[in-house]
């Protein structure tokens, strides 16, 4: 078996004792059915290799968050049926005992699922056909590991869901979101219709509003002062996203009713 790592240690230790009994559980588990993978933190959360990603898990307020891959829960969709969940991750609450023998199995799943990868992966074909801006966010999106990418795709939702002039493109490699409506003519290297540019870095998402400064935003949820206008909204997990969905929609929707039409 490989070593534990130190910083998942910390990050075990940064939680309340009943917490980090549950990670500790769940850590356990986890080494004991992937011996070989390699453990580290990735995205901000306990995470094992093997031949590529293999699980993720992590704690919140309310529960442990368990990633492995949407193939690991499609597969025991049944056996998960009583747990919330999202595509690519699992919700066990803190005030039950964790289902070890299925993570157990999962983990297994998985671990076949890489090793099978690393023996029939062959180079993709060249695609003739290009792929429409939507087309190349949800690639982008698949691309990411399962933490991060729900919840990338959640913020995603809700931008386009605000207004149905709100577009979305891959540029400056991160999905962006645009104003897709009739505008006057203006200088492209003023930005002017673009909305808001995710970016991603070692498991923080944040939301860039190049002209963020002109939106009047009472609720607190933009940050930053820039003296070029642009504002930053950080999230951390979905849970953050969901209680900050309602103020980020009205950001949106003050944006949008500024466009110089």
């Amino acid at each position: 078996m490989s070593k534990n790592s130190p910083e998942v240690d910390q990050y075990i230790a940064s939680f309340p004792p009943e917490t980090q009994k549950l990670l500790k559980q769940m850590r356990k588990t986890i080494r004991a059915a992937a011996p070989d993978a390699e453990e580290k933190i990735g995205y901000g959360i306990p995470t094992l290799t093997l031949n590529g990603n293999l699980v993720h898990y992590a704690a919140y307020k309310n529960h442990i968050g368990f990633y492995p891959a949407p193939q690991g829960l499609e597969e025991f969709k049944e056996e998960l049926a009583g747990y919330k969940g999202t595509k690519g991750a699992v919700q066990f609450p803190l005030d039950k005992p964790l289902p070890l023998d299925l993570i157990t199995k999962i983990t297994k799943y998985r671990i076949e699922k890489n090793l099978e990868k690393g023996v029939t992966k062959k180079k993709a074909p060249a695609k003739t056909t290009k792929l429409s801006d939507s087309e190349q966010v949800s690639e982008h999106i698949k691309k990411l590991d399962p933490a991060l990418g729900d919840t990338v795709e959640a913020i995603r939702q809700i931008i386009l869901n605000t207004d149905k002039e709100i577009a979305e493109q891959i540029k400056w490699n991160n999905p962006s979101f645009y104003y897709s409506g009739e505008m006057k003519p203006s200088d492209p290297k003023e930005y002017k219709r673009d909305i808001v540019v995710m970016n991603l870095h070692k498991g923080r998402i944040m939301l860039v509003l190049p002209s963020g400064a002109k939106v009047n935003d009472t609720s607190g949820l933009l940050e930053g002062n820039y003296e070029d206008g642009r504002r930053t909204v950080v999230f951390k997990d979905l849970e953050d996203v969901k209680s900050k969905e309602k103020a980020l929609q009205s950001v949106l929707k003050s944006w949008l009713s500024l466009v110089d039409k």
